[in-house]
């Protein structure tokens, strides 16, 4: 494909055939563009002459290198890249019905019920999320929550050529500013909620809101589906210009639920979507399951789906990896869950709360080289809404992992609470929980969920918390 059918407007000499896209260097090989995109932390300018020692035909950049070579000049290269990405892949997304899914917390379940109701309405549905990537059978280890542009026009180009037509995906903030997903315009753009996250990336609370509301936009999708329990969901609809459905519990919506009961293993409530009531039982608990419903049921309803289909799906999902799963022991039952915000593992803990018939003992940390605002909050949840909990690592990074512990820590001794124990090592720490629980006990094991590896110094080591509570539990005997 030449540059010209990329998009870029380049004189005739210039315009030489394109055999692949990258905007990292390693992954140049002959006869590709490359892309200088400019981030906070590394600037892609810097690395074009190693592009063009690997056989890159031109570069895209935002200023004049000095180089001699094919230089594109272009006002964003993020944007660039977004759009030539879907030219080069034959602008997949228009052959898909592409549903979108924002929000702080509940983005993964929520696009797992969305695919199951799609498919119990009888068509194919690709998934492209936290967890996975998974079309025609296939699952593939996930990138990122929403993969780069090259890597995610690849992706619908197959499940295109592999005869898919829903398409559901988590759309971060992250993917909003950086303009991953510019170009696609989704048949649907939900929202769940909004709560602290991602300040080490948008610095403050406006900024990340600002990147989620912009999904709502005639750029971006058709129709919206908003949360309007949610403060920032009821500015989207106030300020919204697209079709619009909208949930919720406590205010007026167009699809609602009322009579909410849980368990340890599950939760039913009456439906209510535009009139048209059902049952819905789904085998994840907690409120904030029923707002994931909900707004998987909103979703199917403007994708025009049959209610039957709605509640089928929504009965369908049996488990989804790392989110509330339970390990019965013989000695404790375990709770293995991504929550990793302040108010993701506040939800957890209250879910949990309703049913425990006995102590929670949480084990959970924080990330590190992220946002740092939120790791004192979380000690403060997670001590006063747990009866013991065990602060340890969680993806360190770059980071000291006794210096985000004693961060967490801080939170805990400012409102006075001793429930705690600091234990650096995460396989340590859930060790020391399990051999504190006794019978009726649930430990709860946040923050990692499916995740396959802590990242620890660059390195992605191998690890997950569901296999090595089987091991402890298997060397014990219970």
């Amino acid at each position: 494909m030449r540059l010209s059918e990329l998009g870029f407007d380049v004189a005739e000499e210039n315009d030489v055939q394109i055999y692949g896209l990258a905007c990292d260097s390693a992954k140049v090989e002959r006869g590709y563009l490359f892309f200088c995109l400019v981030g906070k932390e590394n600037d892609g300018h810097t690395f074009a002459a190693d592009a063009l020692s690997r056989g890159a035909a031109a570069v895209v950049v935002e200023r004049r290198l000095a180089l001699d070579c094919i230089q594109i000049e272009v006002g964003d290269t993020r944007e660039a890249v977004a759009r030539a990405a879907a030219a080069f892949y034959g602008y997949p997304s228009k052959n898909l019905k592409m549903i979108g899914v924002t929000g702080t917390n509940g983005k993964t379940t929520t696009t797992y019920i969305i695919k199951s109701i799609i498919e119990a309405a009888g068509h194919t549905c690709g998934l492209i999320g936290t967890n996975a990537v998974e079309y025609a059978g296939e699952k593939l280890p996930p990138t990122l929550t929403t993969p780069d542009p090259i890597d995610l026009h690849r992706i619908l180009s197959d499940m295109v050529n592999a005869g898919v037509k829903y398409v559901v995906m988590e759309v971060s903030a992250h993917a909003l500013a950086l303009k991953k997903a510019d170009g696609i315009i989704f048949e649907v753009a939900a929202f769940t909620n909004f709560s602290r996250d991602h300040l080490d990336f948008f610095g403050d609370m406006n900024s990340y809101a600002a990147a989620k509301k912009s999904f709502f936009s005639q750029e971006h999708a058709r129709t919206a589906v908003v949360n309007v329990d949610d403060s920032l969901g009821a500015d989207i609809v106030r300020d919204v210009k697209l079709n619009t459905v909208t949930y919720g519990v406590d205010n007026p919506s167009d699809v609602f639920g009322i009579d909410l009961n849980m368990s340890a293993y599950g939760l039913s409530y009456v439906i209510n979507v535009f009139d048209r009531v059902g049952s819905v039982k789904f085998n994840l608990t907690g409120r904030f399951n029923m707002y994931n419903t909900l707004c998987a049921a909103a979703v199917a309803e403007a994708l025009e789906l049959p209610f039957d289909a709605m509640i089928q799906g929504i009965r369908d999902v049996k488990k989804i990896d790392g989110r509330f799963n339970i390990i019965n022991t013989a000695k404790c039952n375990v709770i293995i869950d991504f929550a990793h915000t302040d108010d993701g593992i506040a939800n957890i803990l209250r879910a949990v709360r309703e049913f425990a018939p006995a102590r929670i003992i949480t084990v959970f940390g924080c990330g590190g080289n992220r946002d740092k605002t939120k790791r004192a909050v979380m000690g403060k949840i997670v001590a006063t809404l747990s009866d013991y909990c065990f602060v340890t690592s969680d993806n360190p990074r770059f980071e000291p992992p006794v210096d985000i512990i004693l961060q967490i820590e801080s939170g805990i001794k400012e409102i006075g609470k001793t429930n705690y124990t600091p234990i650096v090592d995460r396989k340590e720490a859930i060790r020391a929980a399990l051999d504190m629980a006794e019978k009726d006990d649930i430990v709860l094991i946040a923050g990692k969920g499916a995740e396959q590896y802590n990242d620890v110094m660059g390195r992605k080591q191998p690890y997950n918390d569901e296999k090595y509570v089987l091991e402890v539990a298997g060397e014990n005997g219970f």
